[in-house]
């Protein structure tokens, strides 16, 4: 049982703390995107745009596409828990939240990887 509290805890946590990073993402993102709106905002966005088009920030794509995936599926997860009265099977539905936060976030790399490496 201890364990299965630990699980349901570092979720707990995952969820919070990917959300503050959403938020966060979310909150630069915009700041960047009204800058568009200032003089001479269309040469400042498009250096902007020049920038994060390389590679590393393409790695922070995949690192943000993966923060997005915990925080959506366990929150699906935690939905079909509270509603779905599958509480006792908590443990599978972690578990298969990992997995499928793992094969996406896979795919998601396949895909980006080609920009990643040029």
């Amino acid at each position: 049982m201890h364990h299965q509290r630990t699980r349901g805890h570092t979720a707990f946590i995952a969820h919070r703390i990917s959300g503050l990073l959403i938020l966060g993402y979310l909150y630069l993102h915009l700041i960047l995107l009204s800058a568009i709106l200032l003089p001479n905002g269309t040469t400042h966005f498009n250096a902007v745009a020049a920038v994060v088009e390389r590679p590393v920030f393409i790695v922070g794509d995949v690192v943000l596409f993966g923060i997005i995936l915990i925080h959506g599926l366990n929150g699906i997860r935690l939905v079909v828990a509270d509603f779905g009265g599958l509480i006792r099977t908590s443990r599978l539905g972690i578990w298969l939240t990992m997995v499928t936060v793992a094969v996406l976030l896979g795919i998601g790399l396949l895909v980006l990887l080609p920009d990643i490496v040029r």
